[in-house]
């Protein structure tokens, strides 16, 4: 019995180190007596913005629904990352997609030995240009095969629905989407509100960047947290009158269909770009991460910004009941500090619409 146990012994040493780093690695789909556990990621910085790390398990609260919960799980920043670059490369990237691909380059470059990244491209289809790798190399000439569209359409909701179901399927640990898009989608079969709810059932944070597209007039002024900044209107110069016309015959001759003015497309184009600076905050809001707007020029300091946050997280899981419906439940996640400010997953939803 003695040369059995050592031989037992010895074999749980040579197990590849993945194996057993995966022990340690809940994820929210494991089962424990008819119980999933929840991960809830977590930010916590101070009331200057100034991450707080160093945190323990003991220093965390979490409710469900306001009833305090018992925490299995706890991860510190160090924990690998597991990240979707998704790029929109519909047409209207086709002037700044070389500084894109500059930043998310940059990006590439900070990431950790032990991170994986998935590089994946939305136009009127979705296309997914690598699985999950650490080699940065590989990652790199993955990028390169980025294309800008011929083809209308911008699908971008399907591509974050696709990724987040499927490429993150079978991964553990901390799982992050950099959505870049101008946030306009045309053509996707599922909607934002469908997209929202399949969210709500995942732990994937989505970390959204924002740049506006179409005439420059027409740009909206879009505060960092994601509020339309209003603009004082300029008051029209007033118009000399006419001199008055001699009585005469009047001809009048209609226009065929509706004629635009150029103030009528900077307006539409405006509240285009209100409604995707909604769409994106919403899924970041959703998912505990953050929104950012950004000019192409400075996108290599907001992807520099993301991948600093996202080496000062915090992962927590916990199990909940067995929901037999699929009910939204509340997430609190609180911590013992005064001047403690925490971002974190706010829903979970155990079982599907």
């Amino acid at each position: 019995m003695k040369i059995i146990s050592a031989i037992l012994f010895l074999m749980l040493l040579t197990l590849p180190a993945h194996l057993l780093s995966q022990t340690s690695q809940p994820d929210s789909k494991v089962q424990k007596g008819g119980k999933t556990l929840v991960s809830v990621p977590v930010t916590v910085s101070d009331r200057e913005g100034r991450y707080i790390s160093g945190l323990k398990k003991e220093d965390f609260n979490v409710f469900e629904d306001g009833a305090r919960q018992n925490i299995a799980f706890f991860a510190t920043e160090d924990e690998p990352l597991s990240v979707a670059l998704v790029l929109d490369t519909s047409g209207s990237t086709r002037d700044v997609l070389d500084k894109i691909k500059g930043a998310a380059r940059d990006f590439i470059e900070l990431l950790n030995p032990n991170d994986r990244c998935q590089i994946a491209t939305f136009d009127s289809q979705v296309r997914i240009l690598n699985p999950f790798a650490s080699d940065k190399q590989t990652l790199l000439s993955s990028l390169e095969k980025a294309r800008t569209a011929t083809e209308d359409g911008t699908v971008m909701f399907r591509a974050v629905e696709q990724v987040a179901r499927q490429s993150f399927a079978d991964i553990q640990g901390r799982k992050v989407i950099v959505l870049l898009s101008d946030g306009k989608d045309f053509g996707s079969p599922v909607t934002k509100d469908e997209l929202l709810s399949l969210l709500e059932e995942l732990d994937v944070m989505i970390y959204t960047v924002f740049y506006q597209t179409g005439a420059s007039s027409a740009k909206l002024a879009v505060a960092p947290d994601g509020t339309i900044k209003q603009e004082k209107e300029t008051p029209k110069p007033k118009e000399k009158k006419a001199p008055k016309k001699k009585k005469g015959y009047t001809i009048f001759i209609p226009v065929p269909g509706e004629v635009y003015t150029e103030q009528d497309v900077k307006l539409t184009e405006k509240a285009s770009d209100a409604e995707a600076v909604n769409s994106l905050k919403q899924m970041s809001d959703a998912t505990a991460g953050r929104f950012y707007t950004s000019d192409t020029p400075n996108l290599g300091g907001i992807f520099k910004k993301i991948a600093g946050e996202l080496r000062q997280q915090y992962r927590l899981g916990y199990y909940t009941k067995d929901a037999s419906d699929a009910a939204v439940h509340e997430i609190i996640v609180k911590v013992e500090r005064a001047d403690a400010v925490v971002r974190a997953r706010g829903k979970f939803r155990s079982k599907p619409l």
